[in-house]
């Protein structure tokens, strides 16, 4: 069994379901911009365990809400 897979839609929908921009995400999570948390969203960059925790807290959402099924 391999490591569990982050569903990446379910980052962005979260995000615009409490009507954040990718500026007020960064700000928020202590990254140094948009881009970054785009990346993220994107599959781009990886997610760090900390920052899956922060955005869980900030959206309102279970950690196991952004996993692939």
């Amino acid at each position: 069994m391999g490591d569990p897979q982050i569903d990446l839609s379910r980052l962005k929908l979260a995000r615009k379901e409490r009507n954040l921009s990718l500026r007020e995400v960064a700000e928020i999570t202590g990254y140094e911009s948009a881009a970054t948390i785009s990346r993220i969203e994107s599959g781009k960059r990886g997610i760090k365990s900390t920052l899956l925790k922060k955005l869980s807290t900030l959206y309102g959402k279970p950690l196991d809400y952004f996993f692939v099924d």
